[in-house]
């Protein structure tokens, strides 16, 4: 056997100090003022999905109008959180009228009955892969917010950290 230390051992008469990588960042500390939950559950709430009769605008409401400028991440939570619900209206709003446009058209046209079926289940899968995915982009933010990282969608993320 050598006298030298093991690996990443940094000597002295402490004893080992820790080393390697830096302790990662955990969940900001603190509560919110109205409800007394910790920041990382409060932000997560600002991101229940849309499908959920848009429950998720009222914590960012609510966060938006209590907190303190000082708690940025909160505050960029609550914004992009609101930003993602228009997103899932505005969403809804024009398959609403994609589909009413289509089979009012079609209803128009004689001998269309095929034609309509078809375009109504196109219609339909498209907003069946559009909803998963924006199911997926809250899910994401979900556990970001929980972790106490801000993370930002493209272009809703430059607008919130602006706000924040």
């Amino acid at each position: 056997m050598s006298n030298q230390p093991p690996y990443g051992y940094p000597g002295g008469p402490q004893g080992y100090q820790g080393g390697g990588y830096p302790p990662q960042p955990g969940p900001p500390a603190g509560k919110t003022k109205t409800l007394n939950l910790e920041y990382n559950l409060a932000g997560l709430l600002c991101y229940i999905p849309g499908c959920c009769c848009l429950v998720n605008v009222v914590p960012c409401i609510l966060w938006l109008a209590t907190e303190p400028k000082e708690n940025r991440l909160l505050r960029f939570h609550s914004i992009q959180g609101l930003l993602l619900a228009g997103v899932w209206i505005g969403v809804w709003i024009l398959f609403t009228i994609l589909s009413f446009a289509f089979g009012t058209g079609m209803s128009m046209m004689p001998g269309t009955g095929l034609a309509q079926a078809g375009g109504g289940l196109i219609l339909l899968l498209i907003r069946l892969v559009v909803g998963v995915g924006l199911l997926a982009v809250h899910i994401i933010a979900m556990v970001k917010a929980n972790q106490g990282e801000m993370w930002k969608l493209p272009i809703l993320g430059d607008i919130a950290e602006k706000n924040a």
